[in-house]
C-alpha cells in the first residue's frame, strides 16, 4: 500500500514540477503557500546595498523548508535577473523549526517566515527606478509534499539622500531577532568517533539551559532521525549526535545553529552560529533528549516520490539558471 501511495505521488507530483509557475508582481502564490516579495527600504540608492526578503505565508499544517532540510525535503531556490551590475547574496535563515515524522527528521517553517537577501544594485542606475525579479522554487509539505513556484517582480524608486524605512521594516526587524549570532564570549569544541559526534560548549558567565540541539547545515555528517544527546558538563554542556551510517568521511568541521532550551541569563535566548574544527577520538554518547511530537508519519509515507520529486525540481532549477545565464549573455 506504501508503494502504491509513493509511485502515485512521483506520477502526480513530478509532472507538475514542470508546470510553468505563475508571473505576477511582487505576489504569487500556491495552493498552500503565499509568497511576496518586498524591501526594507523605501527607495534605493546607486551602488549602495539593501535586503530584500521573500515572505512566505503557510497554511494551517503546511510547511517549507531550511536550508538544511534534514532527512527530507528541498529549500527554497531563487534564481535572479537583476539590472546589468547588480548582484544578489545568499539567502539570510532564521533559525528553523524541528519537524519529526516517525524515523525521519526534518527542519523547516510553519506559519510564516521572511527570507532575507541582500541585493548590491549597480553604481549608476538608469531612470528613476529599479525593478528586480527572481523565479522562486519550493516544497511545501503536510500529509502529501507539493512544488511551489512563483515568479516574483517588484518595482523600487531611485532617490538620493538618506536611507528611509518602507512599509515592510518591520517584518526584517523580526527575521533578524531570529537570526543566529555569532559565539562571542563562548569557548566552542568539536569531536568526532564511531560512537558520536560530540559539541562541548563552554557558556559565559552566568548562562543556563535545560537542553540544546544542534541544526546541522551538512547533509551526512548525523543521523538526523536520532535525538542528540545533552548533558550538563563541569565548565558548560556537551551535546551529541549519531554519526550518519552513510557519511564518508567523518567531518572536518561541525557547522550549523546551536539552540537551547529555556536558556537563561547572559541575554537570553541563544541560538549561536556555529563553525568549528573538529578533532578525531570516541566521544561517549550524551543522555538522549526527547523530541517533541511532530507531523503524522503518513506524510512520509511517500518517501521515495518526495525523492523524485526533489530530482525534477532541481532539474527544473537548472534549467532556468541555464536560461538565464543564456539571457544575461544575449540581451
Amino acid at each position: 500500500m506504501k508503494a502504491l501511495a509513493a509511485c502515485t505521488l512521483v506520477a502526480g507530483v513530478s509532472l507538475a514540477a514542470f508546470a510553468i509557475p505563475g508571473r505576477g508582481g511582487s505576489t504569487g502564490a500556491s495552493g498552500n503557500v503565499t509568497v511576496t516579495l518586498v524591501a526594507e527600504p523605501a527607495a534605493v540608492q546607486p551602488g549602495r546595498p539593501f535586503h530584500v526578503g521573500v515572505r512566505m505565508k503557510m497554511r494551517d499544517g503546511w510547511h517549507t523548508y531550511w536550508k538544511n532540510p534534514g532527512d527530507a525535503g528541498l529549500p527554497l531556490q531563487i534564481v535572479w535577473r537583476l539590472p546589468e551590475g547588480s548582484r544578489a547574496g545568499p539567502i539570510e535563515w532564521p533559525v528553523p523549526e524541528r519537524m519529526p515524522a516517525g524515523p525521519v527528521m526534518s527542519y523547516g517553517y510553519e506559519r510564516e517566515v521572511l527570507l532575507p537577501i541582500e541585493i548590491t544594485p549597480p553604481d549608476r542606475i538608469e531612470g528613476d527606478s529599479m525593478t528586480i525579479e527572481g523565479v522562486l522554487d519550493w516544497l511545501e509539505c503536510k500529509d502529501v509534499c507539493l512544488p511551489g513556484s512563483a515568479v516574483l517582480d517588484l518595482r523600487l524608486p531611485v532617490r538620493s539622500g538618506p536611507p528611509s524605512p518602507g512599509p515592510a521594516a518591520a517584518l526584517f526587524v523580526e527575521a533578524r531577532s531570529r537570526m543566529p549570532r555569532a559565539p562571542d564570549g563562548w569557548s566552542l569544541s568539536a569531536e568526532a568517533g564511531p560512537r558520536a559526534i560530540s559539541l562541548a560548549a563552554r557558556a559565559p558567565s552566568g548562562f543556563s539551559a535545560q537542553g540544546g540541539y544542534l541544526f546541522l547545515d551538512q547533509p551526512l555528517v548525523a543521523d538526523f532521525g536520532i535525538p542528540q544527546g545533552f548533558e550538563r558538563t563541569k565548565d558548560g554542556y556537551r551535546l551529541t549526535m549519531t554519526p550518519a551510517p552513510n557519511a564518508p568521511r567523518p567531518p572536518a568541521r561541525l557547522t550549523g545553529v546551536l539552540v537551547f532550551d529555556e536558556p537563561a541569563g547572559a541575554g537570553g535566548p541563544a541560538a549561536l552560529q556555529i563553525d568549528v574544527p573538529v578533532t578525531q577520538g570516541d566521544p561517549a554518547p550524551a543522555p538522549g533528549q526527547s523530541e517533541r511530537a511532530g507531523l503524522p508519519k503518513a506524510a512520509y509515507a511517500a518517501i521515495i516520490g518526495l525523492f523524485a520529486l526533489g530530482v525534477a525540481l532541481l532539474l527544473r532549477i537548472a534549467a532556468r539558471g541555464r536560461t538565464a545565464g543564456d539571457q544575461d549573455r544575449n540581451p
